[in-house]
């Protein structure tokens, strides 16, 4: 059974409803209600195999004839209720009229009438719409004294003594067997409401049950009936629409022995009793109904009736029901919570948010923050072209987020050719900075094997360019209820994304702050290449290039590097020069030297007006 869609509104009364029977070479084939306008035809392209009802804004339509029955338009008749116990009968057809006592509605034509009514469909009558005066309100019902206990919430139990019970032990054992098989099965099964249907025979002794969901605007479907005489089972079984609106009203249970003669209700007769329990959300709403009936006759013979007692264990079997449905539900969102974290953290991480969703509240966090972008993304995509260049960066970008998830990061968004990531929060880490640099140490690993898949389409390797910094951010869902994004916001991340722009003038694919530095445990081989200002920064950054695998001279060259560079920041723009050069001849793989042998030159041609203490980025 579907726990979509909202529980009936126990605030607002519906209108009483006329009964509709549908009849095909005079068995009757469906049963529904005239709650709002209903237009009846035959199925078209697409739609469901008769007979069924389609509910929509507007009213429903009900389908009781397959396409190839031309006989009965698409769109055959509309009925709809008028004031003062009216409705309105109007013949969609073009063609066809539409036989009535005493004189047939002819196409186009409508006309205002009393129920009862009966319309003839087709040659020959084939098919019969009856329209019935809603159910008399004056039904003897009788309700158990305590209202139904919704699904997680702790009641007392009642004595099933002054309910009139008498039972032996087998009998007792193997009716609680059966209410466990039900609760046990509850929403596991896709045949679920037929075997509580099922139940409710085999427990009480009825004649015959269903499982009914209640809709919108008090508007009930029949789920599964068992047991019903009809050939078509719950399509053409109709049940009392005065008890089940009692029992959403008064979210209680009620059983009914109506009186035997000319007025009862149609669809009471042969009916010797009813009872109705409601199926409760964890809300206390009414979200359906357990429903069944002993006829006079029937299994029993007799004269039969329904007692408190029997009426009170159709109530366990629709609570225990109620509390399949509503597990179900919970199991639901937990999944879609589990699988909407599992897309931005690991699985280990999605598993504890779900038990303490506290964690995504808004809040300080201590964070590093990694922005890694793909280089030459324009070249590889004019190369490949659209499709193959949508493959490739999938290709890749999964490859990067795997480092992310790896060592335990969170990933926040994708943008374009790059990839933004978090450590430190929604649970704090100590070590988020040196987490973030092992998987910059990774990503580096899994672009080559990227490369390595694509090398004959790419014609080169393409590179990434990453940015770490770590601070202090405000952490929390930066997207919107319709669309969740958990991330940062903060100097922190404005940084961050500076940083690694950074790369593209200081020649390093991987550049850490000094407040990234700071936070390192472990050894890393960073070397420092500059202190910047930024974009849109008002304060200095220092950078360090951070290296996954330093050759053997990677120490001398560092040493080489930084008396280069202090030349340079106390404005000794003639040496730093000469070492600049130098050590790029010595080096000439090394993309670091050469841009700092370009940023010398460029402050020799420019001493006058620049500061060589702290180098502007020329852009973001």
């Amino acid at each position: 059974m579907s726990v979509a869609g909202q529980p009936c509104d126990s605030h607002r009364e519906p209108a009483p409803a006329y009964p509709l029977y549908f009849y095909r070479e005079r068995a009757r084939i469906f049963a529904s209600t005239l709650d709002a306008p209903i237009e009846i035809g035959r199925q078209r392209d697409e739609e469901p195999a008769p007979p069924v009802r389609i509910d929509h804004t507007q009213g429903a339509r009900i389908i009781v004839a397959p396409i190839d029955e031309v006989e009965i338009s698409r769109s055959h008749v509309e009925i709809t209720r008028v004031a003062d116990g009216q409705v309105r009968i109007r013949n969609l057809s073009a063609s066809v009229p539409i036989r009535m006592n005493p004189a047939p509605l002819a196409p186009g034509e409508s006309l205002l009438a009393v129920p009862p009514i009966t319309l003839q469909l087709g040659p020959m009558g084939r098919y019969a719409v009856r329209v019935d005066p809603p159910e008399e309100e004056d039904l003897q019902l009788e309700g158990l004294p305590e209202r139904t206990i919704p699904p997680g919430k702790l009641a007392s139990a009642p004595s099933l003594a002054p309910l009139g019970s008498t039972l032996d032990e087998t009998t007792l054992l193997a009716w609680l067997e059966t209410v466990l098989a039900v609760f046990q099965s509850a929403a596991s099964t896709r045949d679920f409401p037929l075997q509580a249907a099922r139940a409710a025979v085999k427990i009480v002794g009825l004649d015959a049950a269903a499982m009914l969901r209640c809709g919108p605007q008090g508007r009930w479907r029949v789920e599964a009936v068992y047991g019903a005489s009809h050939e078509n089972g719950a399509a053409a079984w109709a049940p009392s629409q005065t008890l089940l609106d009692r029992v959403r009203r008064e979210q209680r249970t009620f059983r009914h022995v109506p009186p035997a003669g000319a007025n009862t209700p149609r669809s009471l007769q042969d009916v010797s009793a009813l009872v109705a329990a409601p199926i409760l959300d964890g809300a206390g709403a009414v979200i359906g109904a357990l429903y069944g009936d002993r006829r006079s006759g029937g299994a029993r013979g007799g004269a039969p009736e329904i007692s408190a007692f029997e009426a009170k264990l159709v109530e366990l079997l629709a609570s225990g029901i109620g509390a399949g449905l509503a597990r179900l539900k919970e199991e639901q969102a937990a999944l879609a919570a589990r699988v909407r974290f599992e897309q931005f953290f690991t699985p280990q991480l999605a598993v504890q948010l779900e038990r303490d969703p506290h964690l995504l509240e808004g809040r300080d966090a201590d964070v590093t923050i990694l922005f890694a972008d793909i280089r030459g993304f324009s070249r590889v995509s004019e190369r490949l072209g659209p499709a193959r260049t949508m493959a490739w960066i999938q290709d890749a970008m999964g490859a990067l987020s795997e480092s992310v998830l790896k060592y335990d990061g969170v990933l926040v968004d994708y943008i374009g050719d790059e990839i933004m990531a978090m450590w430190g929060a929604p649970a704090p880490q100590a070590n988020h900075a040196e987490l973030a640099c092992c998987a910059a140490r990774h990503m580096i690993e899994k672009l080559a094997e990227v490369n390595q898949r694509w090398a004959a389409e790419l014609g080169g390797p393409v590179r990434l360019g990453m940015g770490l910094n770590s601070g202090v951010a405000r952490v929390g869902n930066t997207g919107s209820p319709q669309k969740f994004k958990y991330g940062p916001l903060g100097d922190v991340v404005n940084v961050a994304s500076r940083v690694q722009g950074a790369t593209k003038y200081l020649g390093a694919d991987c550049l850490l702050t000094g407040a990234t530095l700071e936070k390192l445990r472990g050894e890393i081989a960073v070397r420092r290449l500059a202190r910047v200002r930024a974009v849109n920064i008002e304060h200095p950054i220092d950078l360090y290039e951070a290296v996954p695998a330093p050759p053997p001279d990677w120490d001398e060259r560092c040493a080489r590097y930084n008396q280069a560079l202090i030349a340079l920041e106390q404005d000794q723009c003639e040496e730093a020069a000469t070492l600049a050069e130098r050590l790029a001849a010595d080096y000439p793989h090394d993309a670091a030297a050469a841009a700092l042998k370009q940023r010398v030159e460029t402050s020799k041609n420019r001493r006058s007006l620049v500061d060589t203490s702290v180098w502007q980025l020329p852009g973001k």
